[in-house]
C-alpha cells in the first residue's frame, strides 16, 4: 500500500535525479570522475594538519588566556623542542653540545631561538659552584687523590711523565705501604685504554670524568625554537631532520659514543602526527577489509560491491576538499573523518543497492529497477543522512573547535554521501548489466535463530539484566583522563625520552608556572607553592643562583692551594723522543714485574698487577714503539685543555642573579619585569588523579597559574 502512494515532492526530485543519471551513466560517471579528480587535487594542495592540542579547545577559555599570556611574557616557550644528547662520558656530552650548538647558531633560516646552557662558557667555568656540597667534597677529594699524577703530568705532559709518578707508586707498594684510591684508578684506567688499543678499539681518556667522578648517563640538552615551514605536511620535519643531518656530519653519533635525541612540545607533536597519519591508514585499511567481508557475506553482488566502493571512494576525496574549504585544516580529531565515511556514509549504498537488487528480480530493466528502489528507499536514507548529519553538527556550539570541525566535515560528509549515493552510484550500476539472483528462496542465515530467540525470551532478558547491572556499577568508575601523554605512542622517540628525562628528574613537561610581579617577589610565592604537599619544588629565578656559595668558595679555595703545582706548574718538558718513551715504559714494567704475584684484597696491588700484563703485552708487539705513541696520545689528549678550566673553575667569585647569562635570565624575567616561578609535582605525572589534585592546589593559589598540566586539566 505504502509503495502505491503518490510519492512526495523530494521523493519525485530524487527519482529524477536517479532517473538522470541511470539513464546516462557514462556521462554521470565522467562528470563524477572529473570533480573527483578537482576535489583530489584540490586537497592535496591545500591539506593541512594542526597537532597542537590546544586547537581542539577555546582559545576563549581563561585557563587558554592565562596560558597565552605566560607566552606573550616569554616567548622563547612556545613550541620548542629538546634535542638531548647523551654519552658516558662527561667529554663526550660536552663536546657534542658545543659543536652542535655552533652549528645551530649558523643556521638562522631553521632557528629562531636556541638555549644551550651546557655550551655557556658561564656554566662551564661556575660548574664547581653548582655541585651540591656532599658532590663537591667528592670531586675535591678524587683531586686531591690524582694530585701526583696531575702534578708530574702538569711537568712533563707525556707517556713519560706519568709512567716515572706511576713507578714511584708501586715502588712505594713494594715496600708495604698503602696506596691511595687514586693510585688505583689511575692503573686501571691506563690498563684499559692499553688494553682496548691492543683489540683495534682505542678511546681516549675523559680527563672530565676523572676530575668529576660522573657515573652512568651524561645528559646534555639544548632547546631550540625552529622557523615554521607551513608548506610542508609536518611544518616541523625540515628542522628536525636538518639537525638530525647536522649531528651526523659533525660525528655525533651512537658510534662515537653520543646518542641524539629530541622530545618536547614540537617532536611529541610530530610523532603524533605521523602516528596519526599511519593509524589513520591502518583504521581506513582495516574498516575497508572489514566492510568487503560485510558485504561480500551479506550482498554477495560483485556489481554492487563494486559500485559501493568506487562511490565510497569518491565521497571520501569530496569531502576531503569539503573539509579545506569549509574549516582549512584537519585536527588529531577531525582526521578521523574518513572512517566516519567508510563507517556511516557507506550505508546509503548499501540499503539503496539492495532494494536495486530486489527489484531486478521483478524486472531485469536497470533503469525501472533503480526508479523503483530510489521510491521505496529514498526518503529514509535521506533521513538516514540527514539525523547523522545533525548529530555531527550539533558538535559546532561546543566550545571544542577540535569537535567542531569534526562536525562540520562529517556533517556535511553525510550529505556528500548522500549526493553521491544518488548520482554516482545508479550511474555504476546502469552500466553493468543487472545482478545474478542469489537465494532467492533460501531464508537469512541469521533468521534460523529467531525460533530459539522467541522460545527463550525471558531467559535472554534476564541474562542481560544480569550482565548489565555489573556493567552499569562499574560504569560510575569511569575517570577522564586529561593527561595528553596518554593518547601518544609510549613506544615513540619523543615519548621514551620524555619519561626517561623526568625519571631522571633532569626536566618535565608536566610543571606549573606562576607570573610573580617581580624578582622580589618571587621568593615568596616559592615559598607559598613549597608549602603545598602536591608541590615536589618550587623553582624561582633565584633557584639559578648557586647556593651555600660561602661554604662552597671556602672548599675551593683549599683545594686550589693543594693543587696549586697542577694549576701553576714550571715551564714544561720537551716531548720524549720514542727511545725515552720506551724506556720508561720498561722501567715501569720493571717495577711492576717486582710485585707479589698474590695481590690478595689488595686493590692497588690489583690493578698494579693488571697494569703490568697490559704494558708487557704492549711491548711485545712488534711496532711498540708506535703503540706506545699512540698510548702517549690517548692518554694525555685534552689534559692541558681540562687543566686549564680547572684553575678558572678554581678562581670564581660569588655569583649573583645579574651575573648570570642574559639569555638564562632572559627565560626567568620578561621584558615587563615579571618573574617565572616554576612548580614541579610531588606525584608521577602518569598518575591522573594525582596531577589533577597538584593543579587544583596551584590553581587554588594562584588562578592565573599555568603550565601544561594547567590547560590540559582545562580549571
Amino acid at each position: 500500500m505504502q509503495e502505491n502512494r503518490s510519492p512526495n515532492f523530494y521523493i519525485r526530485g530524487l527519482c529524477t535525479v536517479v532517473g538522470w543519471s541511470s539513464a546516462r551513466p557514462w556521462l554521470t560517471i565522467l562528470i563524477a570522475f572529473t570533480l573527483t579528480a578537482a576535489a583530489g587535487y584540490y586537497a592535496l594542495q591545500t591539506i593541512n594538519i594542526n597537532s597542537d592540542d590546544s586547537a581542539l579547545i577555546s582559545q576563549t577559555e581563561p585557563f587558554r588566556q592565562h596560558y597565552q599570556s605566560f607566552i606573550d611574557a616569554f616567548p622563547q616557550f612556545d613550541e620548542t623542542a629538546l634535542v638531548v644528547l647523551t654519552s658516558d662520558s662527561i667529554d663526550g656530552a660536552d663536546q657534542g653540545a658545543e659543536r652542535l650548538t655552533a652549528a645551530l647558531q649558523e643556521r638562522d633560516d631553521l632557528i629562531e631561538t636556541l638555549y644551550s646552557p651546557s655550551a655557556d662558557p658561564f656554566f662551564e667555568d661556575h660548574a664547581l659552584l653548582y655541585l651540591d656540597v656532599a658532590d663537591l667534597e667528592d670531586v675535591i677529594e678524587r683531586l686531591a687523590e690524582a694530585q701526583p699524577a696531575l702534578t708530574a703530568l702538569a711537568e712533563d705532559p707525556s707517556l713519560r711523565g706519568l709512567f716515572d709518578q706511576l713507578e714511584l707508586s708501586v715502588s712505594e707498594l713494594n715496600e708495604g705501604e698503602e696506596l691511595p684510591p687514586g693510585f688505583a684508578r689511575m692503573a686501571d684506567r691506563v690498563s684499559e685504554i692499553t688494553e682496548d688499543l691492543m683489540v683495534g678499539q682505542p678511546h681516549r681518556i675523559s680527563w672530565a670524568d676523572e676530575f668529576l667522578g660522573e657515573e652512568g648517563q651524561v645528559y646534555r640538552i639544548i632547546v631550540v625554537q625552529g622557523r615554521k615551514n607551513f608548506d610542508e605536511s609536518i611544518s616541523t620535519e625540515h628542522m628536525m631532520n636538518e639537525i638530525r643531518r647536522m649531528a651526523v656530519e659533525l660525528g655525533i653519533s651512537e658510534e662515537n659514543g653520543v646518542q641524539l635525541r629530541m622530545t618536547g612540545m614540537v617532536p611529541l607533536a610530530h610523532d603524533e602526527l605521523v602516528g596519526l597519519q599511519s593509524g589513520l591508514a591502518l583504521a581506513g585499511l582495516i574498516s575497508t577489509v572489514l566492510l568487503t567481508i560485510i558485504l561480500g557475506f551479506g550482498v554477495r553482488s560483485l556489481r554492487i560491491i563494486l559500485s559501493t566502493f568506487v562511490t565510497l571512494g569518491a565521497s571520501i576525496i569530496w569531502a576531503a576538499a569539503w573539509a579545506m574549504l569549509s574549516v582549512g585544516e584537519f585536527n588529531i580529531i577531525s582526521a578521523a573523518f574518513a572512517v566516519l565515511l567508510i563507517g556511516l556514509g557507506v550505508d546509503f549504498a548499501i540499503h539503496i543497492g539492495l532494494r536495486y537488487e530486489e527489484e531486478c528480480r521483478i524486472d531485469q530493466d536497470r533503469w525501472a529497477a533503480l526508479q523503483r528502489a530510489s521510491r521505496a528507499v529514498g526518503g529514509s536514507v535521506s533521513l538516514c543522512a540527514l539525523t547523522s548529519a545533525i548529530g555531527f553538527l550539533a558538535f559546532i556550539p561546543t566550545p571544542f573547535p577540535g569537535l567542531a570541525a569534526l562536525g562540520i566535515i562529517a556533517g556535511g560528509g553525510m550529505f556528500i554521501s548522500l549526493i553521491a549515493s544518488f548520482t554516482l552510484f545508479p550511474a555504476m550500476l546502469a552500466a553493468m548489466r543487472p545482478p545474478t539472483r542469489q537465494h532467492k528462496d533460501k531464508p537469512p542465515l541469521l533468521s534460523r535463530l529467531n525460533p530459539f530467540i522467541e522460545a527463550n525470551r525471558g531467559k535472554i532478558l534476564v541474562l542481560t539484566a544480569l550482565v548489565a547491572l555489573p556493567a552499569l556499577v562499574l560504569s560510575t568508575q569511569m575517570r577522564f583522563d586529561f593527561n595528553t601523554l596518554s593518547m601518544r605512542d609510549p613506544t615513540s622517540e619523543s615519548m621514551r625520552t620524555l619519561r626517561e628525562l623526568q625519571q631522571e628528574k633532569i626536566v618535565t613537561d608536566y610543571s606549573a608556572t606562576i607570573l610573580a610581579p617581580d624578582l622580589g617577589s618571587s621568593e615568596a610565592v616559592a615559598a607559598r607553592l613549597e608549602a603545598l604537599p602536591e608541590v615536589a619544588e618550587a623553582r624561582p629565578p633565584g633557584y639559578f643562583v648557586p647556593g651555600d656559595q660561602e661554604n662552597k668558595l671556602y672548599m675551593i679555595e683549599d683545594a686550589a692551594f693543594f693543587l696549586e703545582p697542577v694549576l701553576y706548574p714550571p715551564p714544561a718538558m720537551d716531548s720524549p723522543s720514542a727511545s725515552e718513551r720506551l724506556a720508561a715504559l720498561e722501567s715501569l714494567r720493571q717495577a711492576l714485574s717486582e710485585l707479589p704475584a698474590d695481590a690478595g684484597e689488595d686493590a692497588a696491588h690489583r690493578s698494579a698487577l693488571r697494569l703490568g700484563r697490559a704494558l708487557d703485552g704492549l711491548a711485545q708487539r712488534t711496532d711498540a714503539s708506535a703503540q706506545a705513541a699512540q698510548l702517549e696520545s690517548l692518554v694525555i689528549n685534552d689534559l692541558d685543555e681540562r687543566i686549564e678550566w680547572l684553575k678558572r673553575a678554581m678562581t670564581v667569585g660569588p655569583v649573583t642573579f645579574s651575573d648570570l647569562p642574559e639569555a638564562h635570565r632572559a627565560r626567568s624575567i620578561s621584558a615587563d619585569g615579571r618573574a617565572r616561578v616554576v612548580a614541579l609535582p610531588a606525584s608521577d605525572v602518569r598518575d591522573t588523579p594525582a596531577l589533577e589534585q597538584f593543579v587544583d592546589a596551584v590553581t587554588t593559589l594562584d588562578p592565573e597559574a599555568t603550565g601544561r598540566p594547567v590547560v590540559e586539566a582545562g580549571i
